[in-house]
């Protein structure tokens, strides 16, 4: 039986796969949530108005969600797109509150900054980290960076 389940665990095994398929599925929410309200930006700012939000607000929230879900699942820019989709979600969350119990913000705040903290991963059209700091747009593939340099 341990055998059994090692080589099930060893086939399974590939973290740069499945944070693939975290940030396609993240990617893919926001795309939508954020297509569906510019498609109707008039009132998602209504909507917006009843949580004490002024427009301009559901107009950048609308489009960071189309562009950062783009780019989540492009694999671009990932970290940043993580970290505003976190901040978003955490406001969202603020916002809705807890009456309806643990929703589908907090989810996605949680996600979004797991997705910040791992970047984008070794499926992606355009890798910004430095696989040896973590830096964005560092030269680290010769074992030297250069933001920190050493």
């Amino acid at each position: 039986m341990k055998v059994l389940v090692n080589k099930t665990s060893r086939f399974f095994y590939n973290p740069a796969f499945g944070l693939l398929l975290i940030r396609v599925a993240a990617g893919l929410i926001f795309l939508t949530h954020g297509w569906m309200k510019i498609q109707n930006l008039g009132q998602t700012a209504m909507m917006l108005s009843h949580f004490g939000l002024i427009a301009p607000v559901a107009y950048f929230i609308s489009w960071l969600e189309v562009i950062g879900g783009l780019a989540l699942i492009l694999g671009v820019a990932t970290r940043f797109f993580g970290f505003l989709f976190g901040v978003e979600m955490l406001v969202a969350t603020l916002l809705v509150g807890f009456g309806r119990g643990v929703g589908i913000e907090l989810v996605l705040a949680l996600i979004s900054f797991g997705v910040a903290l791992t970047g984008s991963g070794k499926y992606s059209i355009y890798k910004m980290e430095c696989a040896h700091c973590g830096g964005m747009l560092c030269n680290g593939e010769a074992g030297t960076c250069t933001v920190f340099g050493t």
